[in-house]
């Protein structure tokens, strides 16, 4: 339990993806609910509605990442492991190829556009119905309810237009927060996406994303302590300093890495950079001599402890790879179920993808 930032808890695996619940979305749950509970009663905050507009937040986290799953198998890349937090996926610094730079930026953008559209849909619905959802990220009036409006009066608690316009509200407030260029939101995967091009210079990359992220930080903190002094408890302000803190560890982190030349065994956020950056391979970077300390040694001993879960999951497809080819031959493709037709065309595309030894 040394690498706090990787802690989470597994959900099994959906459409054959692993999903994980991050601790930074437990740790706001419970603060909600704590929150909920103590005022409960006192007019300002209620626990029933506080536990509705929660399942409402894990649906739309849902929405969000399937926006992301759809286009990656659209595009036929890889999806990417999931851990669930209250803006999404949490995404550490991870390679961008340069020949598939304009795929990953679709895939970082189709999540955002998800909760776009269904906030649209449903924002347009709730007109329909003589009611308005809220467009304040904040809150109504900067309250921090997402409650939709009927006549300018908050609409019926826990009632169908509630319901919907609490749903439109966070699926809204998902996708304004990640178009935020860092990480660990999508903005930041598609600004990276975007550096990785070939056009631009290795240089380019490395210096712009994580400068333009503290960027961000420093201006998230500065309206958090507006937020705090001039506005209510639960205008949003303890949650953009939390926000750009993060924010600015990610980039402490990224800085490191390149730092020392793109290569990393593997860092605090459990991705592992022993490859370095695929947009830095032009540049050169070379391992800079060091004595192995007790860091490094924890270090290697994760990375590889991470090669020996590869190899067995690597095994475990090939088995299953196996098992597939040996019913397609004794019954042909179409007894294939829909999810082993998915893994089929899964594997067989990272099979095709792997480099060629040569001879």
């Amino acid at each position: 339990m040394s690498d706090p930032f990787s802690w989470s808890i597994s959900l099994g695996r959906w459409v054959g993806i692993p999903v994980r619940l991050h601790f930074l979305l437990i740790v706001f749950v419970v603060v909600k609910l704590l929150g909920a509970t103590l005022l409960d009663g006192e007019g300002e905050v209620d626990l029933l509605e506080t536990l509705a507009w929660l399942g409402l937040l894990a649906l739309a986290l849902g929405v969000h990442e399937l926006g992301h799953a759809a286009a990656s198998y659209r595009l036929e890349l890889e999806p990417d492991d999931v851990r669930l937090w209250p803006l999404g996926n949490f995404q550490g610094p991870q390679p961008v190829s340069i020949a598939r730079a304009r795929e990953s930026m679709a895939v970082a953008l189709a999540g955002p556009l998800t909760s776009l559209s269904v906030a649209a849909i449903l924002g347009v619905g709730l007109l329909f119905a003589d009611a308005r959802m809220t467009l304040n990220p904040f809150g109504s009036g900067g309250s921090g309810s997402g409650a939709p409006t009927i006549a300018g009066e908050p609409a019926e608690a826990l009632g169908a237009i509630w319901l919907v316009g609490w749903f439109a509200y966070l699926n809204w407030v998902l996708f304004l927060a990640n178009l935020i260029p860092a990480l660990p939101l999508d903005g930041g995967r598609v600004l990276r996406a975007y550096l990785a091009g070939p056009s631009l210079t290795t240089t380019r990359d490395g210096l712009i994303a994580p400068w333009m992220a503290r960027s961000f930080a420093v201006l998230l903190a500065i309206i958090g302590v507006i937020r705090l002094l001039f506005f209510s408890e639960n205008a949003g302000g303890v949650e953009l300093i939390g926000l750009a803190i993060l924010i600015e560890l990610m980039v402490r982190f990224e800085m490191r890495m390149l730092e020392d030349g793109g290569f990393y065994e593997d860092n605090l956020f459990g991705y592992d950079f022993s490859e370095g950056y695929t947009s830095l391979e032009g540049s050169g970077p070379k391992v800079r001599p060091y004595r192995e300390n007790a860091l490094a040694r924890w270090r290697r001993r994760r990375s590889e402890a991470r090669r020996h879960r590869q190899s067995i999951k690597e095994a475990a497809e090939e088995r299953r790879m196996d098992e597939i080819l040996a019913k397609i031959h004794d019954h042909g493709r179409d007894a294939l179920t829909p999810e082993e037709q998915r893994f089929l065309t899964r594997v067989s595309t990272k099979y095709r993808k792997r480099p060629r030894s040569k001879g």
